[in-house]
């Protein structure tokens, strides 16, 4: 196998524990390939949009833009990727479209996919998943690492088997 193609999905709130899971998969000097790619989600944007077309009648929505966002969250994720992870080639992109389908549209170029955890992050399970991570681990073209962005939750957490299940 040649050099590593990993791809990170950069979220707010997720983004630096998913570059040190990165890092951790480009052994120095390897001549790995890291692709940094943020995604705007603008479902929500769409939704209000949409609420402003039924009550407004015409009247513009103000919203904020997110490319300065996304510009700045890829930059400050490409200079912490370079610290992990000197030797690698890094790259990045702001995508545009549904997440879902740009993120696993670009699983296809990758051998690793590497992404965080954004639901809902105080119980392990299948909620930790957001809706848009959900797809992408269902569809993804590589191989994914999920990272719980902080410490993850005590095993207690998870539920216990029904009283009925012959495996207790």
């Amino acid at each position: 196998m040649g050099a590593r193609r990993v791809l990170v999905w950069v979220e707010p709130g997720t983004w630096q524990a998913c570059l040190e899971a990165a890092a951790d998969l480009v052994p120095p000097g390897a001549g790995a390939e890291v692709h940094l790619l943020y995604v705007p989600d603008d479902s929500e944007s769409l939704v209000r949009e949409a609420q402003a077309g039924l009550w407004g009648r015409g009247r513009r929505v103000r919203t904020a833009s997110s490319a300065d966002d996304g510009a700045e969250l890829l930059a400050d994720a490409e200079a912490l990727l370079r610290e992990l992870a000197p030797g690698s080639t890094v790259s990045t992109e702001q995508g545009s479209g549904p997440v879902e389908r740009v993120v696993t549209a670009a699983s296809e170029n990758a051998d690793y996919l590497v992404l965080g955890r954004g639901g809902d992050l105080s119980r392990r399970g299948p909620t930790s998943l957001g809706k848009h991570t959900r797809f992408v681990v269902d569809h993804a073209q590589c191989r994914v690492v999920i990272v719980w962005p902080d410490t993850a939750p005590s095993s207690s957490t998870i539920p216990p088997l029904p009283p009925e299940d012959r495996r207790r």
